[in-house]
């Protein structure tokens, strides 16, 4: 018997003997050769995204909804077969104010492995038909655009992403931009930061004062720690590390920060390097200030990282990567809004390199759902909130 199989054996019967279920698979309409799952609200309820890939070599990036109790039919948001499917930058999906969706997916723009541009699809329908609005970037040189974040913003949908336009240049750096997704144009393109890590997931959150947008950036002597840009007052503020942690990295880790918010604070959690010792490290602070923040380690026993973070009304949920008795797994950590631990679980165990993907989340109806790539197929699980469970 498989070891996975094994392990949801075991768990099952441990916690139904405590009168708990804690984590539970559900099944998704995702086929073999799925990867790059994602997760967004949508209606009362959820969407999933993923990619799947054909046998001729097409790429195929699809949805479905859930309804409450099972996945809706799967919509075709695009296809093509020079789709760029990987495991580390992900097609997201977002609702829009006005009921609109927008998805981004990931087309190639030239022959090199890492030249490939931003495609956006939108649809007025729930998803049923989508129209293609092109680039999302102004640039379609052969370089790399990627690692998008995607957030409702007032009455329309702002994009973040990295942009390798300048990397054509032998000195030439990364950057991070912004711009405005408003009905079926694209507009507003901003550079926000002329030197960050090329190849680690952004993550952006939009709050009362204006949006605000997390990623690794690339400061003086190749240290790469977690830095914040935040939209107030119609102007960008100056990138301002959330912790200095003087993680030096000669290359890129691939290893983004996630960020959260239920209205009241503000989680960033993040992977990072101090003293030769890898962190998880989730930070709570009130808006516009990251700098006086609290830090909460909630792993220090040699974690992959990859982390994912969201908020409910009354708590934090922290997803990442970790080890547990020597296995690779899924760790879960709810922490109070004041910084107090409740609960630090394994979910699942996972593969341990690149074919796991990047776990995301979302919370829905009083359930955290957790979506990962397992054995070359999109996985999906769901956790009961509020339930005493302990390691």
């Amino acid at each position: 018997m498989k070891p996975f199989v094994i392990f949801l054996i075991s768990l099952f019967i441990t916690l139904t003997i405590r009168g708990v279920f804690a984590f539970e698979i559900v099944k998704t309409p995702t086929n073999k050769n799925s990867l790059a799952p994602n997760l967004c609200s949508f209606g009362n309820h959820f969407a999933l995204s993923w990619i799947e890939r054909n046998t001729d070599g097409e790429a195929r990036l699809q949805m479905a909804t859930w309804n409450g109790s099972e996945f809706d039919e799967i919509r075709l948001i695009a296809k093509s077969k020079g789709m760029f499917a990987n495991w580390a930058d992900i097609p997201s999906l977002v609702e829009s104010p006005s009921g609109d969706l927008y998805a981004h997916w990931l087309n190639r723009i030239g022959n090199e492995t890492y030249a490939y541009g931003i495609q956006i699809e939108r649809s007025i329908d729930h998803g049923k038909s989508w129209q293609s609005l092109g680039w999302l970037h102004n640039d379609t040189s052969a370089t790399e655009h990627g690692f998008v974040s995607l957030i409702p913003e007032n009455r329309h949908v702002r994009a973040f992403w990295l942009d390798g336009r300048q990397m054509k240049k032998p000195t030439g750096k990364m950057m991070l931009r912004t711009a405005i997704l408003d009905g079926n144009k694209i507009k507003s393109e901003n550079m926000l930061d002329d030197d960050v890590c090329t190849c680690c997931p952004t993550g952006a959150i939009q709050l009362p004062s204006g949006s605000a947008v997390v990623y690794r950036d690339r400061l003086p002597q190749e240290v790469r720690d977690i830095s914040l840009v935040h939209l107030k007052n119609d102007a960008w503020s100056k990138p301002c590390r959330i912790q200095k942690d003087n993680w030096v990295m000669p290359g890129c880790p691939v290893n983004g920060p996630s960020i959260a918010t239920n209205g009241n604070i503000i989680a960033v959690s993040r992977f990072t390097v101090i003293n030769n010792k890898a962190k998880i490290i989730l930070r709570l602070f009130k808006d516009g200030k990251a700098e006086s923040g609290e830090e909460i380690i909630l792993d220090e026993n040699v974690p992959v990282g990859r982390c994912v973070t969201v908020c409910s009304e009354n708590a934090v949920y922290n997803i990442w990567i970790g080890d547990d008795k020597k296995q690779t797994v899924l760790r879960m950590a709810e922490v109070s809004l004041s910084g107090k631990i409740k609960r630090k679980i394994t979910l699942v165990p996972i593969d341990k390199d690149r074919s796991s993907g990047m776990p995301r989340a979302i919370f829905s109806n009083n359930y955290l759902w957790v979506s990962w790539t397992g054995s070359n197929q999109v996985r999906l699980g769901r956790l009961k909130a509020n339930i005493e469970t302990s390691d």
